[in-house]
């Protein structure tokens, strides 16, 4: 994660240059990992990182990126691709900190042209996710029901009247949390003296790998990371609090699940708790089925339901990336 965030950076610096002397400094900076998917399992052996633009706005620019596994019996050539990822990096005036104009996208060919669309339209399907996000809509009328169905059914469990015990394949959401603080040091940090997004994503990764392992009792497969928007830089000789949660898994014979995790940077001279990201992230248990997560209040139903969106579209998306690469499910 922390050499895909490299990558993206270097790429956009390199079409952000216009070659001009005179031009003034840009400063580009990861606005958000819009997905990342492993398409296969990753085995021994070494890998390709590689990655293009294939979208720009004004000052906006998408990077898709690749990994491909390096072939030994075919020299020069390469194989599966392993892992697919796209970032949305934006450019800033270095010296003012407003939007920088970048230089435009000259398509020559008809892939290139369907490239850039897809950009596009994907631009336009973030902001339709984000007008009908769960923190500025209520939920659907089918997500209602579910939300009442899971109120009676927990309620059971909670009555000490009741002779309706939880069942030993149902966990509580609230039971599953773990935490970790950081100290933010100086050699994690980025050129802009602010601490390396691809740092951030690889924290709040081992603390998601670590509650996924407790929560199937055996090594987990990592899926997917979720779209994520880092909202304020993380300044150097702060504290990040990270918060994790199981926040959807539908138990039985299903193997996927979701984990949540909430980063805070901590400033003690200030005395203030601002959250930076909100990580999403699908693992899978390779070998068996998993428990199955219950809500308690409402605003872990609105987590749960959060979980079960972003699985079921991240299901798609990851099929239509192998698709478009000519992979079989």
């Amino acid at each position: 994660m922390e050499d895909l965030d490299a990558l993206a950076g270097a790429i956009s610096y390199k079409h952000a240059d216009d070659g001009k002397a005179d031009s003034s400094p840009l400063t580009i900076v990861t606005a958000s990992v819009d997905r990342i998917d492993l398409l296969k399992p990753l085995g021994v052996s070494d890998l390709r990182l590689s990655g293009h633009v294939t979208y720009v706005g004004y000052s906006s620019m998408e990077i898709f990126m690749k990994m491909e596994e390096i072939s030994e019996d075919k020299p020069g050539k390469h194989g599966d691709t392993i892992l697919v990822a796209r970032f949305t990096m934006v450019a800033r005036d270095a010296l003012t900190g407003k939007a920088a104009q970048v230089n435009p996208m000259l398509l020559q060919n008809d892939t290139e042209k369907k490239l850039f669309q897809m950009g596009e339209d994907h631009k336009a399907k973030k902001r339709v996710a984000t007008d009908s996000a769960l923190t500025k809509r209520p939920p659907t009328q089918e997500e209602r029901f579910l939300i009442h169905d899971l109120y009676l059914e927990y309620s059971q469990y909670d009555d000490p009247q009741s002779k309706t015990k939880k069942p030993d394949d149902v966990e509580w959401m609230e039971d599953t949390k773990m935490s970790a603080i950081h100290i933010m040091q100086p050699q994690d940090r980025n050129i802009h003296d602010k601490i390396f997004g691809g740092y951030l994503m690889r924290l709040a990764y081992e603390l998601a790998f670590c509650n996924a392992s407790v929560f199937i009792s055996s090594r987990p497969t990592f899926l997917a990371l979720d779209e994520i928007s880092f909202r304020k830089p993380v300044p150097i000789g702060t504290f990040l609090a990270l918060d994790s949660k199981i926040v959807y898994a539908e138990g039985s014979d299903h193997h996927s699940f979701q984990v949540m995790v909430k980063a805070d940077v901590l400033d003690v001279k200030k005395g203030t708790r601002e959250t930076t990201n909100t990580f999403w992230f699908t693992f899978t248990d390779p070998v068996k089925g998993t428990s199955r997560i219950m809500p308690r209040t409402y605003a872990e139903s609105m987590l749960y339901l959060e979980g079960k969106r972003r699985r079921m579209l991240g299901s798609r998306l990851a099929d239509m990336s192998r698709k478009n690469l000519g992979m079989a499910k």
